[in-house]
């Protein structure tokens, strides 16, 4: 068990940037993905 611990700390990466700059560019491409979404669907009739 001692193994996996000093394996676990050995391979531990930092992010090249701040996870707040990660989630704000993932909130960006998904709101670009969800108004392209919505701007295909809005000529077509949903019967």
């Amino acid at each position: 068990m001692e193994s996996f611990v000093l394996l676990a700390q050995e391979t531990h990466h930092e992010l090249p940037v701040p996870a707040p700059v990660i989630g704000f560019v993932a909130f960006v491409l998904l709101s670009v993905l969800l108004l392209i979404t919505l701007a295909i669907g809005k000529g077509r009739p949903h019967v």
